[in-house]
């Protein structure tokens, strides 16, 4: 049962979300401003407007990957330098019109980051940021000494008249850039995204095909930058190298969203709104202690709300990100079909092994971590890996599941070769497994993880419904919207089961699920191993060193010594197996 307090702070979760009305407050408030601006301003709150607009833009493109995806992008002007150039020749020596430059330049910039996506984002962290930091130093460099781009020089582009234009193509990029972002917060696609920057490893073991996420996260926001790249150039009579990759526009682009909140709908055009309009101010009235001031104004905010500004709003109920696909209410669910075992139809054929290791190898450099492991699972079979700590049965676990590659040998799930395919594509043919520590999206709810997983195991068509049946049966109802953080360690346990039987699988690794746990905690684990079967899972696979807690679970165990197998065979005989005690106690029985 969920504890009163966590349940409760659930349902306020869901109370404290304004109604629609006053949710389309700000929205009525910007448009209004918009509309103002040109009708009744001059021709400098034209331009500030336009530079918040596209401020705002380059804000929102980096919130896509570094905000939801969790990217730390230091190079986004690559892509602003890339439109903007893009855009200056287009128009200098075609007949091409600004406004579709300013498209073919934005297009650019996303095949651009489309072709280096697969590259930069094989790293992450620092490395990242540093590649992404490196492309722009590279293009300035490039740009710099090619003569047809005005090379040092830079190039002087006919002036343009009428603002009112770039205007509104600033409006209607952020407008686009703030839809992008809002897509991102509520559906599926930004769930997965969202769980990449929590834990992608964890994304992966529940099928999310992580490498394309991350790669069309970085487009859109290579799309943006690109686009606010072209209005700027159409903006200006002169740019060149410096201006144009000039890496403190980047910083500054950081900056706007920490200040109204990073991962938030809102936060970048709070951001750009107040910092731009501070900025200006502080440079008229105090042009000395500008930069100084500005800077107090950051920290004191970022410091003060970690969050940003958004997370003060939030605190009120406003601005709030919805949880993602949550029906309003949590209905009765239904239990999904069973999947379809791959075989001949009409054959005399017994069945084939639901996972079958054949002679599999794992090495590290010179470190053999498993050697010429096998062994089969046939369907309705648990099996126990046991050895003791250091003999590999993580690792073996881990090749398994793809999360380190084979050094040789085979797996088969239901006969067909998976050795060679990436974890999240064998996570969405029915492999699931938990980890020695939940991993897990802490900062978001139970309904989130369990969706995560339910919209890639086959059930995509309804993996609402499939989720909601999934919380009920294993006993989450009460706490379906309560943030991960928020449960106790043997509750996150039980989300990680969850999120197993989430995917539908036929084949479920189990790694130390009942490490650290009361008696009476280890005794609800195994009532729910115990009922895997009749959810529709085929095979079980535990690994454990509570040995008394699985001895009775298990229809083989397979005992492992520093990577290689020792025993195989029912838990009575391999518990008195002489070489079994041997690897455990280091020496020969008595």
């Amino acid at each position: 049962m969920a504890k009163p307090e966590i349940a409760a702070e659930g349902r306020q979760q869901a109370r404290t979300r304004l109604p629609g009305l006053w949710q389309a407050l700000p929205w009525a408030v910007i448009v209004a401003a918009f509309i103002a601006v040109p009708a009744a301003g001059s021709a400098y709150a034209v331009q500030l407007a336009t530079d918040i607009l596209v401020a705002s833009a380059l804000a929102y493109g980096w919130n896509l990957i570094s905000g939801f995806t969790g990217y730390l992008s230091f190079g986004q002007v690559a892509f602003y330098g890339i439109g903007a150039y893009a855009t200056a020749l287009l128009v200098s020596n075609t007949p091409v019109p600004w406004y579709a430059a300013v498209c073919i330049g934005g297009l650019l910039a996303t095949l651009l980051a489309v072709i280096l996506g697969p590259i930069l984002l094989r790293v992450r962290g620092i490395l990242f940021a540093l590649g992404m930091l490196g492309l722009g130093r590279i293009l300035m460099v490039l740009f710099s000494d090619w003569d047809y781009a005005g090379g040092g020089n830079g190039m002087t582009l006919q002036a343009v008249l009428d603002p009112t234009a770039i205007y509104i193509g600033a409006g209607l990029l952020a407008a686009a850039s703030f839809a992008i972002n809002l897509w991102f917060a509520r559906s599926g696609f930004g769930l997965d995204a969202m769980g990449i920057r929590e834990d992608e490893a964890a994304a992966a073991a529940v099928g999310v095909p992580t490498t394309r996420v991350k790669v069309i996260a970085f487009a859109l926001s290579a799309v943006l930058a690109g686009l606010a790249g072209g209005l700027v150039a159409w903006n200006r009579s002169y740019i060149d190298p410096p201006s144009m990759f000039d890496p403190t526009i980047d910083l500054q682009t950081v900056v706007f969203v920490l200040f109204g909140g990073m991962g938030t709908v809102w936060g970048p055009f709070i951001g750009a709104l107040i910092l731009t309009i501070a900025g200006e101010q502080l440079l008229v009235a105090l042009p000395n202690l500008e930069l100084a001031l500005y800077g107090l104004l950051v920290i004191v905010i970022v410091r003060a709300l970690p969050g940003g500004l958004v997370s003060l709003a939030n605190r009120w109920g406003w601005l709030m990100r919805p949880i993602v696909l949550a029906p309003r209410q949590l209905p009765a669910g239904e239990p999904p079909p069973p999947r379809a075992a791959p075989g001949r139809l009409g054959s005399a054929e017994p069945p084939a092994p639901v996972l079958a290791v054949d002679g599999l190898g794992v090495r590290f450099g010179g470190l053999v971590a498993v050697d010429g492991v096998s062994f089969a699972i046939a369907p309705g079979e648990t099996i126990a890996i046991i050895g003791a700590n250091g003999a590999g049965k993580t690792t073996l676990f881990n090749a398994i599941t793809g999360f380190v590659p084979a050094s040789g040998g085979e797996i088969r799930l239901h006969g067909r070769p998976v050795t060679r395919l990436p974890s999240h594509r064998r996570a969405q043919l029915g492999m699931a497994r938990t980890f020695q520590i939940p991993r897990l999206m802490r900062p978001m709810t139970v309904w989130e993880n369990v969706l995560a997983a339910a919209r890639h195991g086959g059930q995509a068509h309804r993996a609402v419904a499939h989720a909601v049946w999934v919380v009920r049966t294993v006993g989450l109802a009460e706490m379906w919207l309560v943030p991960v953080g928020r449960l106790t360690p043997g509750q996150q346990r039980l989300l990680e089961f969850a999120r197993v039987l989430a995917l539908n699988p036929d084949l479920v690794l189990l790694d130390e699920v009942m490490a650290g746990m009361t008696k009476d905690e280890q005794e609800d684990v195994r009532a729910v191993i115990r009922r895997l079967g009749g959810y529709g899972v085929g095979a079980v696979a535990m690994v454990e060193h509570v040995i008394p807690a699985i001895a009775d679970l298990a229809d083989r165990m397979v005992v492992l010594d520093f990577g290689r197998k020792i025993a195989e065979d029912t838990p009575d005989r391999v518990l008195h197996d002489p070489e079994v005690i041997r690897a455990y106690l280091g020496e020969p029985p008595p």
